[in-house]
């Protein structure tokens, strides 16, 4: 059943997986840690059922405990907990009867193909494979039922991505292949932990559209674990609401999301920049609600700054060498960034918005002087930036997207945030440690916490790490590439006040490379889409997203979720 069909509450519908009073605890050095707490949810067959939450919540928990994928020695379930797929008892099973039932029966389709996907087989081989150890085919027969498949996830080449390496897929051809691998036994059951948190937004709409299409045609169950509002209220018939290990809110997606009962369903929706004044302060989770967070954030002389840019990129072309001769020598190139002019102003946010491979990661790698010209100027107050000396290189400083990747598991927070500190200089350990207690307090982290390793932090506070590391050496310009893109919806909002505070504060620029036009539309001054290399429009943000002129900027517009739908449905 797809939304606005699943049956009313009471119904008689024989459930495909049926979880009643699940709790779980981990054995860990500290001893036993409860981490679920009396969960129970259903789903029906062709139905699709949201399951969301902040990080932390217990959703994946919950997901990956159904197909019993925990370490039995440290995830205990308690003798009251009931937990069955299509009829079985998953918690008396034996771990042969397991294996036959997932990818068969029951398929999980992961956050991030890359690590779900194996690097050293092609990803045709990956789907036959599954088919052939489920069902008794033919390896010919399992070949031409996966390039059905592939063909079905509206890939236009199938026999090409059969034959491919996962590594030689883009992102949202990734997830194409594993939705295929997950359908590919006519499971009764799907469950899908977080499949669009890292796409772009049009990608992001064609994965949700197939899940729906196949879940249609199928009469597939699917349990949709994720921490995006919006993508529930697009696909979801019903929705449960996980807060610290249990479910506080459950009914049919139109009531729990346009009339929530749960203070902390409401602070999750509050916590959206959708439908909030631009350049204001979201609620987070656990905020106090103030009516002044409602007015447009003070600017700090900030308009004064646009007259004179602070970076200036004229005609910039960035390409990349993609075949080369027997000596090593390119054959031909791939134009990343194809001339493009922009401008932006002390104490202005100019974001960069469009899908994956576009150019919006390059333009930025350019900027910061990661990636060459092939051609074109890029200035940083009206000078050139390859005669810029390494102070005023130092003006401009990076946020990556991922922050587990951009900070050295080995050093503490401290050692981190204070390393470009050493650039050129030897302080000491004692001005170090000074500075990053500052810096702590001015992104909010408790300098307690400053010895401590990145992995013992969550995202949000990895993410705040990245930011102070990138502030250490004052910068005037934060190019900030996806900077919330991985976090959950109240970590996200706590991330853009901080943002939107050190503007305020210091008066910075932000170069802001982004695919969610929500985060976009409520931090940017002004807006630069970008579609195959090139901007195809630019100018005021409230202008361009709300009467975008060119088709592109509409197409994007029209894939993004939205829960206004859904409100004025309820």
């Amino acid at each position: 059943m797809i939304a606005g069909t699943s049956p009313a509450p009471g119904e008689a519908l024989a459930p495909v997986m049926r979880v009643e009073d699940l709790s779980l605890t981990f054995a860990g050095a500290d001893g036993l840690v409860e981490v679920l707490h009396g969960v129970s949810l259903a789903l029906a067959a062709g139905e699709i059922v949201g399951l969301v939450g902040e990080s932390g919540s217990g959703k994946s928990v919950t997901a990956m405990n159904i197909l019993r994928l925990l370490p039995r020695e440290q995830a205990r379930v308690s003798l009251e907990s009931r937990i069955e797929v299509l009829g079985r008892d998953i918690l008396a099973l034996g771990e042969k009867d397991l294996e036959h039932l997932r990818g068969g029966e029951v398929a999980m389709i992961f956050q991030e193909p890359m690590t779900a996907l194996n690097p050293v087989l092609r990803v045709g081989e990956q789907i036959v494979d599954v088919i052939r150890r489920h069902r008794p085919v033919t390896s010919a027969v399992a070949r031409t039922e996966t390039v059905d498949l592939l063909r079905a996830m509206k890939i236009d080449d199938p026999d090409r991505v059969f034959g491919a390496y996962p590594h030689e897929l883009s992102g949202g051809m990734r997830q194409r292949v594993m939705i295929a691998m997950a359908f590919s036994c006519h499971p009764k059951l799907i469950i899908a932990d977080e499949p669009t948190t890292a796409l772009d937004v049009t990608v992001q709409a064609q994965i949700l559209v197939l899940l729906k299409e196949r879940a249609r045609v199928t009469g597939t169950a699917v349990l949709l674990i994720t921490h995006d509002l919006a993508v529930v209220a697009d696909v979801c018939d019903r929705v449960y609401v996980m807060y610290q290990g249990q479910i506080v809110e459950q009914g049919r997606t139109q009531d729990v999301i346009g009339r929530p009962r749960h203070a902390y369903t409401q602070a999750l929706l509050n916590a959206l920049p959708e439908g909030k004044p631009p350049k204001t302060r979201l609620d987070t989770v656990g905020a106090t609600r103030n009516d002044n967070a409602r007015a447009p954030a003070t600017p700090v002389e900030r308009m004064a700054g646009f007259a004179t840019p602070l970076l200036e990129l004229q005609d910039v072309t960035v390409r990349y060498p993609n075949n080369f001769d027997i000596l090593g020598r390119p054959r031909g190139y791939t134009v990343a960034v194809d001339h493009v002019s922009l401008s932006l102003g002390a104490g202005e946010t100019l974001s960069v918005v469009g899908e994956s491979g576009s150019g919006k990661t390059s333009l930025a790698n350019a900027v910061v002087g990661l990636t060459p010209l092939a051609s074109g100027q890029i200035k940083y107050k009206g000078q050139d930036l390859k005669d810029a000396d390494a102070a005023t290189r130092r003006e401009i400083q990076m946020v990556f997207q991922d922050p587990r990747g951009s900070l050295d598991p080995r050093w503490p927070a401290w050692r981190i945030m204070t390393e470009p500190l050493t650039v050129g200089a030897r302080p000491s350990r004692r001005t170090l440690r000074a500075a990053a207690a500052d810096l702590c307090r001015l992104v909010g982290l408790d300098p307690a916490a400053m010895d401590r390793p990145p992995h013992a932090f969550s995202g949000g506070q990895r993410q705040r790490i990245a930011i102070g590391r990138a502030l250490s050496v004052h910068p005037r310009l934060l190019v900030l590439d996806e900077p919330t893109s991985a976090l959950d919806v109240s970590v996200q909002a706590q991330i853009l006040n901080l943002l939107l505070d050190l503007q305020a504060a210091h008066g910075l620029g932000y170069l802001f490379i982004s695919h969610n036009v929500s985060v976009v539309r409520h931090i940017s001054d002004r807006v630069a889409v970008m579609y195959r290399a090139r901007v195809v429009e630019s100018g005021d943000a409230t202008q361009v997203l709300d009467a975008p002129a060119h088709a592109y900027t509409r197409a994007l517009m029209d894939a993004v979720p939205r829960l206004d739908t859904v409100l004025a449905a309820s």
